[in-house]
């Protein structure tokens, strides 16, 4: 923990590694259609669905949102079911 971490109370910061990808899984899939609403994990969500694997950055800016903002709805959305990792696109090149 740095000094201003120690200062704050705050833990560190665990940022998604650059590249990372992700997927929207079936449940993910139910979800946006049974509950469509613009808040940020429905944005997220939509995003996955109609983009197909994403990495954070092209999340962030299919969804209007912040890659800081998605990389803090991203876990929360692993945790539920709702997205999986599906890989680094810096080994698949498109």
């Amino acid at each position: 923990m740095g000094l201003l971490d120690s200062l704050t109370g705050k833990k560190p910061i665990r940022r998604i590694p650059p590249g990372t990808t992700f997927r929207i899984t079936q449940q993910g899939k139910d979800k946006v259609q049974e509950q469509f609403s613009s808040d940020p994990e429905g944005r997220v969500l939509t995003s996955l669905e109609t983009g197909g694997t994403s990495n954070t950055d092209e999340i962030a800016r299919n969804s209007g949102l912040s890659r800081g903002r998605v990389e803090r709805i991203i876990p929360k959305l692993v945790r539920g079911g709702y997205v999986r990792f599906a890989g680094s696109s810096d080994i698949e090149d498109e």
